[in-house]
């Protein structure tokens, strides 16, 4: 049997869209058909123009309707700086000491770690990291096991609600009612890295035009986490200023790079205030210091080899990588690293579902039947 599964991410000034075919016999995922298109009334996942959000989401809907062969599962991904992130830990008792744990279990566990919180923030997602069984730690998958203590360490994320609720009316107003969705950081950093690179100390950095996402795995624990407001927008500027021209002439250019050495040594020179910058922010961090990265990847549109040396050097990692998906089967391109974040949607939503890497939390029933109905694709 086949499954069609969509990933929605919102990437700088656009909306790159990913359609992939699920053969569920053979667990093999073969990639359909991407897009990216820009579009200004976003800046990441933050609406700035509601109605035309809603015009250019439906454009993209549209045209991934014609691939389409069944009701698909949605992917939505989150970005900006509107998120936050923090580790917590919770714990749930039970009256009998040997207390066989069930999924209830595991889930009041995890309840149990949200902290008090701003009522301005609402949980975007709560991953779990690891079970915690009378005081032992380390416990993967405690389903069926003894204990009368499980604790859960968990990876949360927090977002705007305004922002939230604004993002999920666009959704909802192009007929997309029925999905999921996760924070992309998140769903890069659970894909792209290799367990010997989690296990390590390992910083994984996602590069957009507008924004980047970064996350910090050490001993495989995902320990922080950072949504910042600016990414290849800044070296653009200083781009335009090297080759005389004007900043939007400049952003093109970056779009469309490929390794070139001359280009490479404006890139190199344009990047010093946006390398400055991210570090800054980066060695705010008291995890971010107590546990300096010793790997980085490299991931997003920003996934070049100039940078990776850059950042290699600045961050003082031992070894650095850029993102790869080696293994995925596709009928069109998906080379560019525009796509990382909606290919790492589609296998994180699978893990999720699997259970290995919690429970994906579902929005109302709908599915995009309202926009599908009204294009004349009957899915049902």
């Amino acid at each position: 049997m086949n499954r069609d599964l969509l990933s929605l991410d919102f990437y700088g000034e656009g909306i790159t869209a990913t359609l992939a075919c699920l053969d569920e016999e053979t667990d093999t995922l073969r990639i359909r058909h991407a897009v990216q298109r820009p579009s200004k009334a976003f800046a990441g996942s933050f609406v700035r123009d509601r109605i035309g959000a809603q015009e250019d989401l439906t454009r993209v809907f549209e045209e991934m309707s014609s691939y389409i062969t069944s009701s698909p599962s949605v992917t939505v991904g989150v970005r900006g700086n509107f998120l936050s992130f923090r580790h917590s830990t919770g714990f749930t008792f039970t009256k009998a000491h040997n207390h066989i744990i069930r999924p209830s279990d595991m889930e009041d566990a995890i309840n149990a770690s949200l902290p008090n919180r701003d009522e301005s923030l609402e949980v975007l997602d709560i991953l779990p990291l690891s079970y915690i069984i009378d005081d032992q730690p380390g416990a993967t998958d405690p389903n069926g096991m003894s204990g009368c203590c499980l604790g859960a360490e968990t990876f949360i994320t927090f977002a705007v609600g305004t922002h939230l609720a604004n993002l999920q009316s666009v959704l909802q107003s192009c007929g997309c009612e029925d999905y999921s969705w996760f924070p992309s950081s998140i769903a890069l950093g659970e894909t792209v890295l290799s367990p010997a690179e989690k296990a390590s100390t390992c910083l994984l950095m996602d590069i957009g035009e507008n924004s980047i996402s970064a996350l910090l795995y050490h001993k495989d624990s995902l320990l922080d986490g950072w949504e910042l407001p600016f990414g290849l927008d800044m070296v653009a500027e200083k781009v335009a200023d090297q080759l005389q021209n004007d900043v939007p002439t400049a952003k093109q250019i970056l779009r469309t790079y490929e390794p070139d050495p001359v280009m490479d040594e404006v890139i190199e020179e344009a990047s010093a205030d946006m390398l400055e910058a991210l570090h800054k922010e980066l060695v705010q961090s008291l995890p971010y210091v107590q546990h300096p990265p010793t790997q980085l990847v490299l991931c997003g549109q920003g996934a070049w080899p100039v940078l990776q040396k850059l950042l290699k050097n600045k961050l003082g990692t031992r070894k650095s990588r850029l993102c790869a998906f080696d293994k995925l089967i596709a009928d069109c391109n998906i080379e560019s690293p525009k796509y990382d974040g909606s290919l790492a949607l589609l296998q994180h939503t699978l893990a999720r579902e699997k259970g290995q890497l919690g429970v994906a939390q579902v929005k109302q029933e709908g599915l995009l039947g309202k926009l599908f109905t009204k294009l004349g694709f009957n899915l049902f």
